[in-house]
């Protein structure tokens, strides 16, 4: 009787002891993940040029969508900017995936452009890159990298022959720039998001 009680402590020593075995092996493993995800988000943080998950995806949907043509693209062009109708009759260009239009007098016009950031176009993935790089222009001119109404913007400034241009991303694919005279801040003023809704229809 004294010999089977001996033998079933045995066992169940035994058996403790590979489950305490088990336990911390997957303890080990489960810390092992925690730690390479921990690491990886704080990779992320620490390296400012290192994609987002969200940006992965958005450039990885842009190449799945069908580029927009032109054409397509001057139904959100505005009508005007700051009061000035277009130059001339023929002032609106459409070429491959960009809408461009000319306003006001030619001494000193504002430019408009509407461009499709998908299918091969890199222009959405380039925009983030240069906030991220924040690279610094010519002699005489000046990058600025800042936020307009929820919107990251980069205004280039050329104060010698008084032109700037600030250009934003819209609906994560359309990179739209306005080019003038005035300066950056009031340029932004001058854009119709109402007119750029029309975009929001066109797949």
């Amino acid at each position: 009787m004294k010999t089977n009680v001996f033998y079933l402590l045995i066992i169940l020593i035994i058996g403790a002891c590979q489950e305490s075995s088990k336990t911390e092996k997957k303890e080990a493993v489960d810390l092992m993940g925690t730690s390479a995800t921990e690491k990886e988000k704080e990779e992320t943080k620490t390296n400012p040029y290192q994609d987002s998950d969200n940006q992965k995806a958005v450039y990885k949907a842009l190449k799945k969508k069908t580029p927009l043509t032109g054409e397509q693209l001057l139904a959100a062009m505005p009508e005007h900017i700051n009061g000035n109708k277009k130059i001339g009759e023929n002032r609106y260009e459409a070429s491959n995936q960009v809408a461009h239009g000319m306003y006001g007098s030619f001494d000193s016009p504002y430019n408009f452009w509407i461009e499709d950031g998908s299918g091969s176009r890199a222009i959405v993935r380039n925009f983030f890159d240069a906030l991220k790089l924040k690279n610094q222009g010519p002699v005489d001119t000046e990058y600025v990298y800042t936020e307009h109404d929820g919107y990251k913007t980069i205004a280039f400034l050329q104060p010698k022959i008084k032109r700037n241009n600030i250009r934003f991303i819209y609906n994560d694919r359309f990179r739209i720039s306005i080019e003038g005279s005035d300066p950056a801040d009031v340029l932004w003023s001058y854009i119709d998001f109402e007119n750029l809704k029309k975009l929001d229809q066109l797949k």
